[in-house]
Order: structure tokens, then sequence, then C-alpha cells
């Protein structure tokens, strides 16, 4: 066992939870409202602001988010929709969970972002909507995709989830899409633990989506400035939905956390900076890219092997890592390849190859606010002995 008093724990991701943060969810529960009250609408608000959207929509998850705006712009039973084939696995399940069918995108080699040639080649018929992600919370390809969007006459959602902070240009993360989904987990920016939003600027599609996180209904109050909590008269559409509601804790943490996001930002930058610095001489390591007139703000830090290494040699390497106390993990799968979506559509090895090679050799490096600049240091000292000590390095 390593010996921790001497090479103390690095994980891979820890929230900034500051005592104001505590009080404000303490707070919250000496209100005894906890759902559906004045802190949620207080923590759309400010998303909503941060965004540059009209609407925020609270909901349970990041992945309850997509599910919810694919629903909201018509997507169902026999419709397709576009999905990058590398990413978050929620994407492709929110897509299936709806009974449609997801249509893989490969990616570009440098942003793993969706492939706006290849995606303008998968548009068909049954092409209802196009789930375009912010992949680790970079824009590039953005400006393309909205265009071929629009061009087509399908509906962009925005998958934003690791991007909230990010410019591009005039333009930022939550306003590239038609509608747009945030996530709040805790390696994010802003962590309510779990929890989502989707912000739009269309008022049509905003109370669909607060309709659907909530079984369906728009009650109805009986007189203007009632309280909540003597209840309402229940009304349902003809929509259907989910119990997926943010709680008024998560959005209490939220409100916090969003105050000083800017802070956040500065300080991710700074590690990002240390990284790329200390890693940019390494022959064996594809470090991110930001596109030109971009701003990144950084949820996670990844960086993917070279080619002469496959992907046991990055678990592997990874398994170093872990046994000393660094944490790290293989961020994201290819998403045609997930066992259970090639179990319902089908898809095969070589569907998607650039997202292939991508997902074989990403590595998740620790990345949060608290940490300094030693511990890039460390975290980096472990992983050049892993890679001198794995298979691809011999046997190149």
């Amino acid at each position: 066992m390593p010996d921790r008093s001497a090479n103390p724990v690095i994980p891979l991701n820890k929230p900034d939870i500051r005592e104001e943060d505590i009080e404000l969810v303490a707070e919250t529960l000496r209100r005894g409202t906890l759902t559906m009250g004045a802190r949620l609408l207080e923590f759309e608000q400010l998303v909503a602001e941060r965004t540059r959207r009209t609407f925020g929509i609270g909901v349970s998850s990041g992945a309850m988010a997509i599910e919810i705006a694919l629903r909201a712009v018509g997507v169902g039973p026999g419709d397709e929709v576009l999905v990058p084939g590398f990413g978050f696995s929620g994407m492709p399940h929110s897509v299936l969970n709806l009974g449609a069918r997801p249509v893989f995108v490969d990616v570009d080699p440098l942003s793993l972002n969706m492939d706006p040639e290849a995606a303008a080649k998968k548009i068909g018929k049954k092409t209802k909507a196009m789930l375009a992600a912010l992949t680790f919370g970079n824009p590039a390809q953005m400006p393309e995709l909205i265009a071929l969007c629009s061009r087509m006459e399908i509906a962009m959602v925005e998958n934003a989830a690791e991007a909230l902070g990010t410019t591009y240009g005039n333009d930022n993360a939550g306003r590239f899409g038609r509608v747009a989904c945030l996530g709040f987990w805790s390696n994010r920016q802003v962590t309510t633990g779990e929890g989502g939003m989707v912000v739009t600027h269309d008022d049509a599609l905003a109370a669909a989506c607060r309709a659907i996180r909530h079984q369906g209904r728009v009650d109805r109050m009986s007189f203007a400035g009632q309280p909540r909590d003597i209840g309402a008269i229940l009304e349902h559409t003809a929509l259907g939905g989910y119990d997926a509601r943010m709680p008024e804790t998560e959005a209490a943490l939220g409100c916090g956390q969003i105050r000083r996001l800017d802070e956040t930002i500065a300080r991710r930058q700074e590690l990002a900076t240390a990284y790329l610095r200390r890693l940019a001489a390494n022959p064996d390591i594809v470090l991110p890219t930001v596109p030109e007139g971009a701003s990144i703000s950084w949820a996670n830090f990844v960086v993917r092997l070279s080619t002469r290494f496959t992907a046991d040699d990055r678990d592997a390497i990874i398994g170093v890592l872990h046994r000393q106390d660094v944490g790290a993990a293989n961020y994201y799968p290819a998403t045609p390849l997930l066992p259970q979506v090639r179990a319902i559509t089908g898809t095969e090895p070589g569907h998607c190859p650039v997202a292939e090679s991508a997902a074989a050799r990403a590595i998740a490096l620790p990345f949060f606010n608290t940490m300094s600049e030693q511990h890039v240091d460390t975290v980096c000292d472990v992983l050049e002995v892993a890679l001198a000590r794995t298979g691809g390095a011999a046997r190149g």
C-alpha cells in the first residue's frame, strides 16, 4: 500500500464548497420550502443571465436536461438525431429513451467536437435534431454546425454541460443552440452536486421544458401572488413528463457558486496553463487545443496519448496513477460502441474512427479549484514515469 502520509491523495476532482455555500443551503432548509421555490427561481435567473438567454429551467441532472430539451423540440419515436461519436453516454441514452435513433457522427481530431462535414453527410429525411456538444468546454465547430442546422432546418440542441463561461468571439456557451443544456455535477465550474438546466430564448420551448420536468403539469394559482405552499389547481398538458425538478437546496448551492464563477474560471485557467506548460514538450501526449478567438471555461483537463499507445496501455497508465494516489479516468467513450447502444443500434467498430482512436487514448487528469501548481507537477511526474514504464513507449 502507498504511504499516504508521504504521498497524499490527489483526487480526480473536488468541489469547492465554502462556508457561504453551506450557510445558503442551511438558510434554505430553515425556510422550509424544499422544491419549486424562490431559490430555484433565483438560480434559474442567474444562469439565464450568465448565458445571455431569456429563460432558465432547472432540472435534476445534465442528462435529464438533454432528454427534456430533445423532447421539447419534438423528438420522438421514429426520428433521428445526430450525436457526436465521442462524448458523455447520456447523449445517446437520451435519444434512445425517447424512442428515436441516434445517428453517430465522427469528430474533429483536434477539438473532438462533431465534424460539420461528416454531419452534413448524415442528415436524412428523418433527421429531427442535432445534439452538438462543446467537448471538455471547447466551442470549436459551433458556428459551422449552427449554419448547417439553419440551412437544413433542423433544431440544434447544444450540450454545454461542461462549458458554462466559455466564450467564442462575441458568443458564449449556452447561446449556440436553439436550446442549450448545462450540468452541475461535482467537477463542474458551478456545482450543485447533481442537477442541470435548460436555457433558451424561446418562450414556447421554455414552457414545454417546465411542464416536462414536472410530469406535464402547468399548475394554476387561484390569485396573483398566491404562496406556493398552500397548493394549486393541478393542470396537466398532453406532453407527459418526469419528476425531474431541481431541489431548493441544490439551487441554493448553485446561487453561491455562480456568483464567483469568474474567480473559478480564472483559477482553472491558471491550472490548465500549468499543465500545458509542463507537458508541452512530451511527444507522447496530445494536449487540448483552444481555437483562435475562444476562451475555454475548463471543467476538467483531458489529454490523449500518442497513437503508439493502445487502450490497454492507457488503462495500465491509469492504474499506475491510481497506485500512486493520483486521480485519473478514461473520459470519454466512443458513443457508438457503448454496449447498451450497440445492442439496440448494431453499430460496429470503425463507425467513427477518429472518435474511437480518441476514446482509446484519453486520460482525464486531476483538476479542481484548490489544486496547487505543486500538485500539477506531481501529477505530471507520475504520468511521465507511467509513460516510460508502459508498453507503448517501449514499442516506439
